[in-house]
C-alpha cells in the first residue's frame, strides 16, 4: 500500500522534502545520550527534568523507561530508554544528557516534538494495480490531549468506498497500565475470491469493535478484545451462510513480548507474539478459529544488522472468505506475479539491512512558519537484502516446502520525518523468468 506522510504517495513525499531542504539553510546535530562525566555512571540518579514537552504530558515519557528518581545510572539501559521513548513516535528528535547539577546527578530529557494533525487527502492502489485507484480524505490528531492518544477518521471513494473511525488510548489514566482502542467501520470493497474476482461482485461490511490491554512489564502486554460485523455479498461465494448475509461475533486475545530496541527500525532483540481469534457466525451457529503467531529476531553487527521472523496463521471451522489470506501484490511476501489464496498462512523471512548514511538531524532555520516543527528533523539512508518464502492453504491440506513461494530482493529504506521509513523495493519470484520483477513503494519497516 503505497502512503505517504505517513499517508500521501511516498514518491510525492520525498520529492517534496528534497526540494524544500535543497533550498535551506540547515544546521546539522548528532549526538543522541550525552554523559558529561563517566564518574556520573553507577551512581544514585537524583532527578529526571524534561524540556520541550509542551504538549505531551510529562508521565507519558517517564512511563517508558525504566530509569527513574532513586536508581543507578546505567549507559545501556540509558539507551534502552532513550530508544523506548522514540517508539512512542511524537518527537523528532530525542536526547538524553547525564549532568551533574547543584551537587545532583541529573537527567535532562530534551525531545522536539512533531506536528500533530493531519488533515489530509490520500490515494493509493489496491493491489498495487493502478486500475484499483482509491482516493479519500483522512484526520489523523497524534498525541491528543498530550496522552499520546490517536484519534483517526477516514473517508474514500474509487475502487472501493467507505468511512471508518478509531480512537486509540495506550494509557487509560487512573488505570493499572490498561490500553483501550474502539473502532468503527463500514465500507463496500470488491471480493478478492479468485472464483470472483473477474465478476465485479462487490461486499459490503460493517464492524464495530473494543480491544483492551494490559501492560504488565516494560516488555510484556496483553490484550483482549470483541466486535460485531455485518457482511453483505452479492454472490453465494462470497459469505459463509446461505443467505449471502453474515453476522458475526468475534473474541480475540493475545500475548506480546517485545525486547527489540527500536519498533521503528529495529536492530537488535526479539518480538514474540501469540493471539487466538474465536469466530461465531450466528445465523448459522457455526464457529471458526484463527492463531497468530509471530516470531521475529534481530541480530545486530558493525554497520548492519540481520533480521529473520517466522509467522504462521493457521484457521479451522468456517472460516469466512472475506477472511482468508490473498497473496497479491501487497502480500506479507515480497514476490511478483502471486495468486494465492487460504483460511491459513505460514512464511518465514531473512533479511540484511546494511547502513549507508546514518540518521542525521536537520533544523530548518529559516522555515518561514511553524519553526518549531522543522527543528531536528532526522533523515538516514540504509539498504536490504531480503529473502522471503511462504504459502497461503487450507487447512487439512498440506503446507510443505514443495507448495512453497519464494521472493528475492532488495531496496532502499529511507528514514524521513514525519513517515519513519519509507521502503523502495525491488522483488523477483523465482518461478518466473528474471522480468518477473515488482517495485513498491511502501511505508514502515517490514518487520
Amino acid at each position: 500500500m503505497a502512503l505517504t506522510w505517513k499517508y500521501l504517495s511516498s514518491g510525492t513525499y520525498l520529492a517534496i522534502l528534497a526540494a524544500l531542504l535543497s533550498l535551506a539553510p540547515l544546521r546539522t546535530a548528532q549526538a543522541q545520550l550525552s554523559i558529561d562525566d563517566p564518574a556520573l555512571l553507577n551512581q544514585r540518579l537524583d532527578d529526571v527534568r524534561i524540556v520541550g514537552n509542551r504538549i505531551t504530558k510529562a508521565e507519558i515519557i517517564l512511563r517508558e523507561m525504566i530509569t527513574q528518581p532513586g536508581s543507578v545510572t546505567d549507559e545501556r539501559r540509558l539507551r534502552a530508554d532513550l530508544h523506548r521513548v522514540e517508539d512512542l513516535n511524537l518527537f523528532n528528535r530525542v536526547e538524553f544528557r547525564l549532568a551533574r547539577l547543584q551537587d545532583q546527578t541529573v537527567l535532562i530529557i530534551t525531545v522536539t516534538e512533531e506536528w500533530y494533525i493531519f488533515p489530509q487527502p490520500y490515494w493509493l492502489f489496491k493491489d498495487n494495480d493502478p486500475e484499483q485507484m482509491i482516493y479519500g480524505f483522512r484526520y489523523m490528531q497524534k498525541n491528543f490531549r498530550g496522552r499520546n492518544e490517536t484519534l483517526n477518521l477516514d473517508l474514500w471513494n474509487g475502487y472501493d468506498r467507505g468511512f471508518s473511525f478509531a480512537h486509540s488510548n495506550p494509557w487509560v489514566q487512573n488505570t493499572p497500565e490498561l490500553s483501550r482502542r474502539v473502532e468503527l467501520r463500514h465500507g463496500t470493497a470488491g471480493s478478492r475470491r479468485e472464483a470472483l474476482k473477474d465478476l465485479g461482485v462487490e461486499e459490503r461490511h460493517s464492524s464495530a469493535g473494543v480491544l483492551v490491554g494490559k501492560r504488565w512489564t516494560i516488555d510484556l502486554s496483553s490484550y483482549l478484545g470483541g466486535s460485531f460485523r455485518l457482511i453483505r455479498g452479492e454472490h453465494p461465494l462470497q459469505t459463509a451462510s446461505p443467505g449471502m448475509i453474515d453476522r458475526l461475533m468475534e473474541l480475540r486475545t493475545g500475548i506480546v513480548w517485545d525486547a527489540r530496541d527500536s519498533h521503528i527500525f529495529p536492530r537488535s532483540g526479539v518480538y514474540l507474539e501469540g493471539g487466538v481469534i474465536n469466530g461465531w457466525i450466528m445465523n448459522t451457529a457455526q464457529g471458526y478459529r484463527r492463531l497468530n503467531l509471530d516470531a521475529r529476531w534481530y541480530y545486530p553487527f558493525t554497520g548492519w544488522a540481520l533480521a529473520s521472523r517466522l509467522h504462521w496463521v493457521p484457521g479451522w471451522g468456517n472460516l469466512p472468505p472475506y477472511d482468508w489470506i490473498f497473496m497479491n501484490g501487497t502480500s506479507p511476501l515480497r514476490s511478483a506475479r502471486l495468486e494465492d489464496e487460504g483460511n491459513s498462512f505460514y512464511m518465514a523471512s531473512l533479511e540484511a539491512r546494511v547502513d549507508l548514511i546514518p540518521v542525521r538531524y536537520f533544523t530548518w532555520k529559516s522555515a518561514p512558519l511553524f519553526k518549531q516543527y522543522f527543528r531536528n528533523l532526522g533523515f538516514g539512508l540504509s539498504s536490504e537484502l531480503f529473502v522471503d518464502a511462504g504459502d497461503a492453504y487450507f487447512s487439512g491440506h498440506d503446507a510443505t516446502r514443495t507448495h512453497m513461494h519464494w521472493g528475492y530482493g532488495g531496496g532502499l529504506l529511507f528514514i524521513l520525518p514525519y513517515v519513519d521509513v519509507v521502503r523502495l523495493e525491488l522483488s523477483w519470484n523465482p518461478e518466473y523468468s528474471w522480468d518477473a520483477t515488482q517495485y513498491s513503494f511502501k511505508t514502515n519497516i517490514s518487520f
